[in-house]
């Protein structure tokens, strides 16, 4: 995810850069949408567990 919120990817060859633009804006779009759900993700699981402990 590190690799393509940079617009590169890694297939098997090492970083490649994404030389099309409107994959590169997709591409880029997909990874913060993961980033934010992880962010999401770990606040709800911090919360849950300072509300249990």
């Amino acid at each position: 995810m590190n690799l393509a919120s940079r617009g590169l990817r890694d297939l098997d060859q090492g970083p490649q850069a994404i030389e099309d633009p409107e994959e590169l804006v997709a591409v880029r779009s997909r990874a913060r949408a993961v980033h934010r759900r992880a962010l999401a993700v770990a606040v709800l699981l911090t919360a849950a567990g300072m509300l249990l402990f």
